[in-house]
């Protein structure tokens, strides 16, 4: 009895007499169980134009190799993936293809996949590289465009913001996210989608490089998404740093230990927040000494951020240089 692949393979030849003879042959190595005899065939056959008609590669793929794509060359796989996915119509469904095939391989483990696993990322990688193209076109032309309507603008930084946070952008995904919201509405957003686009948007003004002014995120609608769904504790994370409180900050971390390690990113960049609240406590300093005295002795930095006296020079050099402060340190006065 035929199993499913060998099924699906008769009667593709059954419905296209152009390519009988081939699907009968790929047919036969198949039941015959001649990989190597079937993984020639298939490279031979994709390049043909018969099979590159009406995006029946990825039907091929799916219904017919990937019943035996452990048992070929994994780099002749690799190829036939690759072919299959550029018959797709949209960029986007051909890189989710590729991203399943490639994680399905490395989940596998299996010898010699090295090679292939490098060539679906550098596939993975052009698409990559022509999102980054169309979406730079698109706020190119939009911001040529006047009267614009609010779902053309809400579509392309919704699509910027795609991007970045593939890439794991915090900054320009902070940013991009943040007009995507200007132009929709809160109310067209479901329930889940709103809570996950919060915490996502939150995690990235915590990371982002170049992000330390919170008010804006805080003043948004989306925020209330955070205590509606258990996220409370992101909401307090985001009042810490925007207070540049950084006692409260370690508080938080010690209160919600086992929320702030549930999430990945957190933990990966726990040395770039550190940094980031302390910067913030030193710029909460600064904004709150009165117009006729602006000095600040070292000694009480180091006191408010947790640091040591040549931690202070270093913290005050890098606000300076980042202009998120305005001075001259004095070390003979240390102030």
């Amino acid at each position: 009895m035929a199993d499913r692949y060998q099924a699906w393979i008769e009667g593709a030849a059954a419905e296209r007499p152009q390519l009988a003879a081939a699907l009968a042959e790929l047919g036969e190595l198949y039941h015959r169980k001649l990989w190597h005899q079937l993984t020639v065939k298939l490279e031979q056959y994709i390049e043909s134009p018969e099979f590159q008609e009406g995006g029946f590669l990825v039907a091929l793929y799916k219904n017919f190799v990937a019943g035996f794509a452990h048992k070929i060359n994994l780099l002749k796989l690799a190829f036939v993936a690759v072919a299959a996915g550029k018959q797709m119509a949209r960029p986007e469904e051909g890189e989710a293809f590729i991203r399943d095939v490639l994680s399905a391989l490395e989940a596998a483990k299996q010898p010699d996949s090295e090679q292939p696993e490098v060539f679906l990322r550098m596939q993975l990688a052009q698409y990559a590289l022509e999102c980054k193209r169309m979406m730079e076109v698109g706020r190119e032309q939009l911001e040529a465009l006047s009267d614009v309507d609010p779902q053309v603008s809400a579509s392309v930084f919704y699509v910027a913001s795609l991007y970045h946070k593939q890439q794991k952008e915090y900054a320009p995904y902070y940013r991009a996210t943040l007009m995507y919201l200007a132009y929709v509405s809160q109310d067209s957003l479901p329930q889940e989608y709103r809570q996950a686009l919060a915490v996502d948007i939150s995690l990235a003004a915590l990371l982002g490089e170049d992000v330390y002014n919170f008010g804006e995120l805080l003043l948004h609608p989306i925020i209330g998404a955070l205590k509606e769904g258990g996220f409370g504790w992101l909401h307090e994370m985001l009042e810490c740093f925007n207070s540049g409180d950084i006692h409260a900050y370690d508080a938080l971390c010690m209160r919600h230990a086992a929320q702030l390690n549930g999430q990945p990113a957190l933990v990966e960049h726990e040395r770039r927040m550190r940094e980031k609240i302390t910067i913030l406590c030193l710029m909460e300093m600064v904004s709150n000494l009165p117009p006729e005295s602006r000095t600040i002795a070292l000694a009480d930095v180091a006191q408010r951020t947790k640091l040591p006296m040549d931690g202070v020079e270093f913290l005050l050099m890098k606000a300076l240089a980042l202009h998120l402060i305005e001075g001259v340190i004095d070390q003979v006065d240390s102030s």
